[in-house]
C-alpha cells in the first residue's frame, strides 16, 4: 500500500470518487451533497492524498482551504473502501491531513458528515473535533453533522 497524491486523470480516483457519490447518495438526498468534484483536485487550494494497493485507490481524503471570516481547512471525501474498513485507514488519512493543515498552517479545521455516518463521527470526535454551527455555503440541516477543531499554531 501507498501514499499517492490524488491525480484527476487516474481512472483509480475517478471510481473511487464514484464509489463515494453512491455511498452519500444512498444515505441522504442528493440535494444535500457537497462534494468535492474530480476536477477540482487540480485547484492550488486542495491537498488530496490516497492509499492504493493492486485493488486502487482503497482510502482517501482531502483538506480544501477556505475562507469565511477566518481562515480554515475543510475535510472532503474521507472514504474507506468497505472491503478495507476497521482497519485505522480513515484515521492514518486523517492524521497526514492534520499534520499538512498544520504544515500550512491552516488554524482552523472544519468538517460536514452526516448523522447516519455514527462511526466517522466517533473518528473525529477521537482526534478532537467538536460540533459547530453551519459554516461557508453549507445550511443548516437535519441531514447535516457540522464539526471543527482548533490547531494549535
Amino acid at each position: 500500500m501507498q501514499l499517492v497524491d490524488l491525480n484527476p486523470n487516474d481512472q483509480d480516483v475517478i471510481n473511487v470518487f464514484s464509489d463515494i457519490d453512491r455511498l452519500i447518495n444512498s444515505l441522504y438526498p442528493v440535494a444535500t451533497a457537497q462534494s468535492l468534484t474530480v476536477g477540482e483536485l487540480n485547484d492550488a487550494n486542495v491537498y488530496a492524498i490516497g492509499l492504493k494497493n493492486e485493488d486502487g485507490i482503497i482510502a482517501c481524503g482531502a483538506i480544501v482551504k477556505q475562507f469565511d471570516e477566518v481562515a480554515y481547512g475543510e475535510i472532503r471525501r474521507l472514504y474507506v473502501n468497505p472491503n478495507y474498513r476497521n482497519r485505522g485507514l480513515s484515521r492514518r488519512i486523517m492524521q497526514i491531513l492534520l499534520h499538512h493543515a498544520g504544515e500550512e498552517q491552516i488554524p482552523l479545521i472544519r468538517l460536514e458528515t452526516g448523522p447516519k455516518q455514527i462511526k466517522s463521527i466517533k473518528l473525529y470526535e477521537n482526534l478532537g473535533f467538536k460540533q459547530c454551527s453551519s459554516f461557508g455555503a453549507y445550511q443548516d440541516n437535519p441531514q447535516s453533522v457540522f464539526m471543527e477543531l482548533g490547531l494549535s499554531q
